[in-house]
Protein backbone atom coordinates (compact mmCIF):
# COMPACT_ATOMS: atom_id res chain seq x y z
CA UNK A 1 0.00 0.00 0.00
CA UNK A 2 1.35 3.50 -0.77
CA UNK A 3 2.41 6.48 1.75
CA UNK A 4 -0.66 8.38 -0.39
CA UNK A 5 -3.15 5.74 0.43
CA UNK A 6 -2.04 5.36 4.18
CA UNK A 7 -2.14 8.58 5.10
CA UNK A 8 -5.92 9.44 4.27
CA UNK A 9 -6.47 6.48 6.30
CA UNK A 10 -4.77 7.84 9.63
CA UNK A 11 -6.05 11.26 9.46
CA UNK A 12 -9.66 10.24 9.08
CA UNK A 13 -9.41 8.26 12.13
CA UNK A 14 -7.77 10.87 14.31
CA UNK A 15 -10.04 12.47 16.56
CA UNK A 16 -10.34 16.18 16.48
CA UNK A 17 -8.87 17.79 19.37
CA UNK A 18 -11.13 19.89 21.78
CA UNK A 19 -10.21 22.90 20.12
CA UNK A 20 -11.70 21.97 16.92
CA UNK A 21 -14.79 21.60 18.40
CA UNK A 22 -15.29 23.84 21.09
CA UNK A 23 -13.30 27.05 20.27
CA UNK A 24 -15.88 27.60 17.67
CA UNK A 25 -18.29 26.97 19.30
CA UNK A 26 -16.80 29.46 22.22
CA UNK A 27 -16.24 32.18 20.00
CA UNK A 28 -19.77 31.97 18.85
CA UNK A 29 -21.12 32.39 21.93
CA UNK A 30 -18.69 35.30 23.01
CA UNK A 31 -19.57 37.04 19.61
CA UNK A 32 -23.69 36.41 20.40
CA UNK A 33 -23.03 37.70 24.04
CA UNK A 34 -21.12 40.87 23.25
CA UNK A 35 -23.42 41.75 20.64
CA UNK A 36 -26.83 41.18 22.67
CA UNK A 37 -24.51 43.40 25.92
CA UNK A 38 -23.76 45.97 23.48
CA UNK A 39 -27.32 45.86 22.03
CA UNK A 40 -28.80 46.35 25.48
CA UNK A 41 -26.38 49.14 26.49
CA UNK A 42 -27.62 51.03 23.47
CA UNK A 43 -31.00 50.32 23.87
CA UNK A 44 -30.85 51.22 27.66
CA UNK A 45 -28.71 54.17 26.82
CA UNK A 46 -31.17 55.50 24.15
CA UNK A 47 -34.16 54.99 26.24
CA UNK A 48 -32.53 56.66 29.48
CA UNK A 49 -34.91 60.17 29.51
CA UNK A 50 -37.80 57.69 28.99
CA UNK A 51 -37.01 55.46 31.87
CA UNK A 52 -36.04 58.54 34.25
CA UNK A 53 -39.52 59.51 33.52
CA UNK A 54 -41.08 56.19 34.17
CA UNK A 55 -39.58 56.58 37.21
CA UNK A 56 -40.23 59.95 38.68
CA UNK A 57 -43.99 58.79 37.60
CA UNK A 58 -43.98 55.93 39.82
CA UNK A 59 -42.34 57.89 42.30
CA UNK A 60 -44.75 60.40 42.60
CA UNK A 61 -47.77 57.59 42.38
CA UNK A 62 -46.49 55.92 44.68
CA UNK A 63 -46.22 59.12 47.51
CA UNK A 64 -50.33 60.22 46.07
CA UNK A 65 -51.79 56.86 45.94
CA UNK A 66 -52.65 57.05 49.88
CA UNK A 67 -53.92 60.26 49.36
CA UNK A 68 -56.10 59.19 46.42
CA UNK A 69 -56.99 55.80 48.31
CA UNK A 70 -58.72 57.88 51.11
CA UNK A 71 -60.61 59.98 48.70
CA UNK A 72 -61.79 56.64 46.58
CA UNK A 73 -62.94 54.75 49.66
CA UNK A 74 -63.42 57.37 52.55
CA UNK A 75 -65.48 59.59 50.60
CA UNK A 76 -66.65 57.59 47.77
CA UNK A 77 -64.85 59.48 45.26
CA UNK A 78 -64.55 58.10 41.37
CA UNK A 79 -61.23 57.11 41.14
CA UNK A 80 -60.57 59.34 38.23
CA UNK A 81 -62.00 62.52 39.88
CA UNK A 82 -59.66 62.06 43.58
CA UNK A 83 -56.55 61.48 41.27
CA UNK A 84 -57.20 64.85 39.27
CA UNK A 85 -57.91 66.43 42.72
CA UNK A 86 -54.74 65.22 44.06
CA UNK A 87 -52.77 66.16 41.61
CA UNK A 88 -53.94 69.52 41.38
CA UNK A 89 -53.44 69.98 44.76
CA UNK A 90 -49.85 68.73 44.26
CA UNK A 91 -49.58 71.01 40.78
CA UNK A 92 -50.80 74.17 43.27
CA UNK A 93 -48.37 73.54 45.93
CA UNK A 94 -45.51 73.40 43.79
CA UNK A 95 -46.34 76.77 41.70
CA UNK A 96 -46.60 78.78 44.98
CA UNK A 97 -43.33 77.28 45.82
CA UNK A 98 -41.45 77.78 42.44
CA UNK A 99 -43.14 81.49 42.22
CA UNK A 100 -41.78 82.57 45.54
CA UNK A 101 -38.34 81.30 44.63
CA UNK A 102 -38.75 83.14 41.33
CA UNK A 103 -39.65 86.33 42.81
CA UNK A 104 -36.77 86.40 45.53
CA UNK A 105 -34.31 85.62 42.57
CA UNK A 106 -36.22 88.48 40.13
CA UNK A 107 -36.19 90.73 42.86
CA UNK A 108 -32.58 90.05 44.02
CA UNK A 109 -31.08 90.04 40.77
CA UNK A 110 -32.60 93.74 40.07
CA UNK A 111 -31.17 94.45 43.32
CA UNK A 112 -27.90 93.33 42.49
CA UNK A 113 -27.82 95.22 39.48
CA UNK A 114 -28.46 98.87 41.05
CA UNK A 115 -27.14 98.66 44.22
CA UNK A 116 -23.94 96.42 43.52
CA UNK A 117 -21.68 99.09 43.91
CA UNK A 118 -23.25 100.54 47.52
CA UNK A 119 -23.56 96.77 49.02
CA UNK A 120 -19.79 95.89 48.08
CA UNK A 121 -18.96 99.24 50.04
CA UNK A 122 -20.83 98.63 53.17
CA UNK A 123 -19.64 95.50 53.28
CA UNK A 124 -16.25 96.13 52.80
CA UNK A 125 -16.73 99.34 55.40
CA UNK A 126 -17.67 96.37 58.22
CA UNK A 127 -15.15 94.20 57.47
CA UNK A 128 -12.60 97.05 58.23
CA UNK A 129 -13.79 97.77 60.86
CA UNK A 130 -14.98 94.88 62.47
CA UNK A 131 -11.74 93.16 61.79
CA UNK A 132 -9.24 95.93 60.79
CA UNK A 133 -9.25 94.50 57.69
CA UNK A 134 -7.85 97.37 54.53
CA UNK A 135 -10.31 96.37 51.49
CA UNK A 136 -9.78 99.61 48.83
CA UNK A 137 -12.53 99.57 46.65
CA UNK A 138 -11.40 102.81 45.33
CA UNK A 139 -9.68 101.03 42.49
CA UNK A 140 -12.43 98.35 41.36
CA UNK A 141 -14.53 100.19 38.23
CA UNK A 142 -18.15 99.26 38.89
CA UNK A 143 -20.48 101.80 37.48
CA UNK A 144 -23.09 101.70 35.42
CA UNK A 145 -20.98 102.42 33.12
CA UNK A 146 -18.29 99.90 33.19
CA UNK A 147 -21.39 97.27 33.51
CA UNK A 148 -23.08 98.55 30.39
CA UNK A 149 -19.53 97.90 28.62
CA UNK A 150 -19.28 94.45 29.67
CA UNK A 151 -22.71 93.48 28.49
CA UNK A 152 -21.83 94.94 25.18
CA UNK A 153 -19.18 92.91 25.14
CA UNK A 154 -20.80 89.66 26.09
CA UNK A 155 -23.68 90.38 24.32
CA UNK A 156 -23.42 87.40 22.05
CA UNK A 157 -23.11 84.97 24.82
CA UNK A 158 -25.84 85.90 27.08
CA UNK A 159 -27.98 85.59 23.65
CA UNK A 160 -26.96 82.36 23.39
CA UNK A 161 -27.52 81.60 27.16
CA UNK A 162 -30.94 83.07 26.55
CA UNK A 163 -31.67 80.93 23.60
CA UNK A 164 -30.38 77.86 25.36
CA UNK A 165 -32.12 78.51 28.97
CA UNK A 166 -35.14 78.98 26.53
CA UNK A 167 -34.71 75.73 24.93
CA UNK A 168 -34.18 73.82 28.44
CA UNK A 169 -37.58 75.74 29.80
CA UNK A 170 -39.85 74.04 26.69
CA UNK A 171 -38.08 70.54 27.69
CA UNK A 172 -39.06 71.02 31.29
CA UNK A 173 -42.06 71.94 30.35
CA UNK A 174 -42.54 68.96 28.09
CA UNK A 175 -41.16 66.28 30.57
CA UNK A 176 -43.75 67.68 32.73
CA UNK A 177 -46.28 67.31 30.60
CA UNK A 178 -45.54 63.77 30.33
CA UNK A 179 -44.68 62.74 33.84
CA UNK A 180 -48.47 64.71 34.44
CA UNK A 181 -49.68 62.25 31.76
CA UNK A 182 -48.15 58.96 33.19
CA UNK A 183 -49.19 59.83 36.54
CA UNK A 184 -52.70 60.35 36.06
CA UNK A 185 -52.89 56.58 34.54
CA UNK A 186 -51.17 55.04 37.20
CA UNK A 187 -52.92 56.57 39.99
CA UNK A 188 -56.29 56.64 38.29
CA UNK A 189 -55.65 52.46 36.66
CA UNK A 190 -53.69 51.55 39.93
CA UNK A 191 -56.09 48.18 40.55
CA UNK A 192 -55.92 47.37 37.04
CA UNK A 193 -52.24 47.96 36.81
CA UNK A 194 -51.99 45.49 40.21
CA UNK A 195 -54.23 42.84 38.61
CA UNK A 196 -52.54 43.15 35.63
CA UNK A 197 -49.37 42.34 37.12
CA UNK A 198 -50.93 39.84 39.34
CA UNK A 199 -52.09 37.56 36.77
CA UNK A 200 -48.81 37.03 35.43
CA UNK A 201 -47.94 34.83 38.81
CA UNK A 202 -49.42 31.83 40.88
CA UNK A 203 -51.57 32.93 43.91
CA UNK A 204 -48.98 32.57 46.79
CA UNK A 205 -46.31 35.55 44.67
CA UNK A 206 -49.50 37.69 44.22
CA UNK A 207 -49.59 37.80 48.20
CA UNK A 208 -45.97 38.76 48.32
CA UNK A 209 -46.25 40.97 45.54
CA UNK A 210 -49.01 43.00 47.13
CA UNK A 211 -47.23 43.03 50.50
CA UNK A 212 -44.18 44.41 48.83
CA UNK A 213 -46.02 47.26 46.84
CA UNK A 214 -48.12 48.13 49.85
CA UNK A 215 -44.72 48.03 51.67
CA UNK A 216 -43.44 50.40 49.45
CA UNK A 217 -46.53 52.93 48.43
CA UNK A 218 -46.34 52.90 52.44
CA UNK A 219 -42.83 54.10 52.82
CA UNK A 220 -42.73 56.91 50.26
CA UNK A 221 -46.03 58.12 50.56
CA UNK A 222 -45.20 58.08 54.36
CA UNK A 223 -41.88 59.42 53.48
CA UNK A 224 -43.85 62.24 51.34
CA UNK A 225 -45.97 63.23 53.79
CA UNK A 226 -43.84 63.15 57.18
CA UNK A 227 -41.45 65.56 54.83
CA UNK A 228 -44.09 67.46 53.88
CA UNK A 229 -45.65 68.34 57.63
CA UNK A 230 -42.09 68.92 58.62
CA UNK A 231 -41.29 71.72 55.88
CA UNK A 232 -44.17 73.16 56.32
CA UNK A 233 -43.26 73.53 60.26
CA UNK A 234 -40.06 74.43 59.15
CA UNK A 235 -41.74 77.20 56.38
CA UNK A 236 -43.57 78.85 59.27
CA UNK A 237 -40.91 79.33 61.96
CA UNK A 238 -38.26 80.55 59.17
CA UNK A 239 -40.65 83.02 58.16
CA UNK A 240 -41.28 84.56 61.52
CA UNK A 241 -37.98 84.73 61.91
CA UNK A 242 -36.82 85.89 59.14
CA UNK A 243 -39.85 88.59 59.77
CA UNK A 244 -38.39 89.64 62.58
CA UNK A 245 -34.96 89.81 61.79
CA UNK A 246 -36.35 92.21 59.16
CA UNK A 247 -34.63 90.13 56.20
CA UNK A 248 -36.21 90.65 52.23
CA UNK A 249 -38.83 88.01 51.11
CA UNK A 250 -39.36 86.04 54.06
CA UNK A 251 -42.39 84.40 52.87
CA UNK A 252 -40.42 83.03 50.43
CA UNK A 253 -37.18 82.57 52.10
CA UNK A 254 -39.10 80.71 54.53
CA UNK A 255 -40.62 78.70 51.92
CA UNK A 256 -36.94 77.55 50.54
CA UNK A 257 -35.67 76.72 53.83
CA UNK A 258 -38.73 74.39 54.79
CA UNK A 259 -38.69 72.73 51.35
CA UNK A 260 -34.91 72.51 50.50
CA UNK A 261 -34.09 70.95 54.02
CA UNK A 262 -36.58 68.71 54.55
CA UNK A 263 -36.64 67.42 50.59
CA UNK A 264 -32.49 66.93 49.85
CA UNK A 265 -31.00 64.73 51.72
CA UNK A 266 -27.52 65.13 53.87
CA UNK A 267 -26.57 68.42 52.63
CA UNK A 268 -30.00 70.39 52.56
CA UNK A 269 -30.23 72.08 55.69
CA UNK A 270 -26.70 73.24 54.66
CA UNK A 271 -27.98 74.77 51.23
CA UNK A 272 -31.03 75.90 52.67
CA UNK A 273 -29.51 78.24 55.27
CA UNK A 274 -27.27 79.47 52.81
CA UNK A 275 -29.18 81.19 50.90
CA UNK A 276 -30.99 83.56 53.42
CA UNK A 277 -27.60 84.14 54.75
CA UNK A 278 -26.33 85.59 51.82
CA UNK A 279 -29.53 87.52 51.41
CA UNK A 280 -29.00 89.01 54.17
CA UNK A 281 -25.40 89.57 53.33
CA UNK A 282 -26.46 91.57 50.01
CA UNK A 283 -29.28 93.71 52.31
CA UNK A 284 -25.91 96.05 53.58
CA UNK A 285 -26.20 94.47 57.75
CA UNK A 286 -23.88 91.19 58.01
CA UNK A 287 -25.09 91.32 61.41
CA UNK A 288 -28.90 90.01 59.96
CA UNK A 289 -26.48 87.16 58.36
CA UNK A 290 -25.66 85.84 62.16
CA UNK A 291 -29.26 86.11 63.31
CA UNK A 292 -30.67 84.00 60.32
CA UNK A 293 -27.83 81.65 61.40
CA UNK A 294 -29.08 81.46 65.20
CA UNK A 295 -32.38 81.17 63.97
CA UNK A 296 -31.76 78.36 61.91
CA UNK A 297 -29.82 76.42 64.35
CA UNK A 298 -32.05 77.21 66.93
CA UNK A 299 -34.89 75.67 65.00
CA UNK A 300 -32.71 72.82 63.64
CA UNK A 301 -32.02 71.60 67.23
CA UNK A 302 -35.76 71.99 68.22
CA UNK A 303 -37.09 69.72 65.32
CA UNK A 304 -34.49 67.12 65.51
CA UNK A 305 -35.06 66.40 69.48
CA UNK A 306 -38.68 67.09 69.56
CA UNK A 307 -40.25 67.75 66.22
CA UNK A 308 -38.88 64.84 63.62
CA UNK A 309 -38.80 61.92 65.91
CA UNK A 310 -42.56 62.34 66.79
CA UNK A 311 -43.39 62.40 62.98
CA UNK A 312 -41.34 60.25 61.62
CA UNK A 313 -41.15 57.38 63.85
CA UNK A 314 -44.06 55.10 61.96
CA UNK A 315 -42.70 56.36 58.34
CA UNK A 316 -39.01 56.03 58.98
CA UNK A 317 -36.37 53.34 60.21
CA UNK A 318 -33.39 53.90 58.42
CA UNK A 319 -29.92 54.24 60.29
CA UNK A 320 -27.91 57.65 59.67
CA UNK A 321 -24.98 55.69 57.31
CA UNK A 322 -27.53 53.84 55.36
CA UNK A 323 -29.36 56.99 54.43
CA UNK A 324 -26.29 58.96 53.71
CA UNK A 325 -24.76 55.51 51.66
CA UNK A 326 -28.46 55.42 49.71
CA UNK A 327 -28.33 59.57 48.76
CA UNK A 328 -24.88 58.91 47.59
CA UNK A 329 -25.59 55.82 45.26
CA UNK A 330 -29.21 57.71 44.30
CA UNK A 331 -27.68 60.89 43.57
CA UNK A 332 -24.37 58.95 41.07
CA UNK A 333 -27.26 56.32 39.17
CA UNK A 334 -30.17 59.50 38.81
CA UNK A 335 -28.42 62.74 39.62
CA UNK A 336 -30.58 64.71 42.25
CA UNK A 337 -34.01 62.84 41.69
CA UNK A 338 -32.02 59.76 42.62
CA UNK A 339 -30.89 61.52 45.56
CA UNK A 340 -34.00 62.38 46.70
CA UNK A 341 -36.03 59.08 46.29
CA UNK A 342 -33.08 57.29 47.52
CA UNK A 343 -34.36 57.37 50.83
CA UNK A 344 -37.44 56.01 50.99
CA UNK A 345 -37.19 53.23 48.53
CA UNK A 346 -33.65 52.22 51.02
CA UNK A 347 -36.49 51.84 53.85
CA UNK A 348 -38.84 49.99 52.21
CA UNK A 349 -35.84 47.92 50.74
CA UNK A 350 -34.76 47.45 54.73
CA UNK A 351 -38.51 46.61 55.74
CA UNK A 352 -38.73 43.80 52.82
CA UNK A 353 -35.31 42.62 53.94
CA UNK A 354 -36.62 41.81 57.48
CA UNK A 355 -39.81 40.83 56.71
CA UNK A 356 -38.33 38.19 54.54
CA UNK A 357 -35.36 37.02 56.02
CA UNK A 358 -35.07 35.25 59.58
CA UNK A 359 -33.37 36.58 62.55
CA UNK A 360 -31.14 35.25 64.92
CA UNK A 361 -30.57 35.73 68.42
CA UNK A 362 -27.51 37.46 69.31
CA UNK A 363 -24.11 35.44 70.64
CA UNK A 364 -22.73 37.17 73.77
CA UNK A 365 -19.33 38.32 72.74
CA UNK A 366 -16.09 38.68 74.64
CA UNK A 367 -14.93 41.23 72.59
CA UNK A 368 -17.27 43.70 72.04
CA UNK A 369 -20.54 44.70 73.97
CA UNK A 370 -23.97 44.37 72.40
CA UNK A 371 -26.00 47.51 71.88
CA UNK A 372 -27.98 46.90 74.59
CA UNK A 373 -25.30 46.20 76.52
CA UNK A 374 -23.90 49.76 75.47
CA UNK A 375 -27.29 51.50 76.16
CA UNK A 376 -27.39 49.70 79.73
CA UNK A 377 -24.14 51.06 80.65
CA UNK A 378 -24.26 54.54 79.49
CA UNK A 379 -27.93 54.75 81.27
CA UNK A 380 -26.21 53.50 84.41
CA UNK A 381 -23.22 56.16 83.80
CA UNK A 382 -26.14 59.28 82.95
CA UNK A 383 -27.86 57.67 86.47
CA UNK A 384 -24.49 57.93 88.25
CA UNK A 385 -23.73 61.23 87.18
CA UNK A 386 -27.14 62.54 87.72
CA UNK A 387 -26.81 61.14 91.49
CA UNK A 388 -23.56 62.52 91.88
CA UNK A 389 -24.80 65.92 91.02
CA UNK A 390 -27.76 65.86 93.35
CA UNK A 391 -25.58 64.71 96.48
CA UNK A 392 -22.99 67.65 95.68
CA UNK A 393 -26.39 69.90 95.55
CA UNK A 394 -27.64 68.20 99.02
CA UNK A 395 -23.98 68.89 100.83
Amino acid sequence: MSEERVRPALTAGRKKGWYGTWLPRAAMITLVAGGAALATVWVLASISDFLLTLAISFFLAFAMLPAVQWLTEKWNWRRGAATGAVMVAGALIGAVFVFAILNVVIGQASGIANSLPETIDRLTGWLNRTFDMQIDTSTWNLSSDAVQGWLQDHGSDILGGALGLTSSVFGIIFRLMTVGLFLFYILADFPRLRAAVGRRMPQNQQKTFDHITQITVDKVGGWVYSRGLLAAISALFSSIAFLIIGLPYPLAMGLWVGVISQFIPTVGTYIAGAVPVIIALMSGDPLDAVWVIVAITIYQQIENYLISPRVTKNTMDLHPAVAFGAAIVGASLLGGFGALIALPFAAAVTVIVQEYTHGYDLVASDVMESPGEYEARMAAKKQAKAAKKAAKKRA
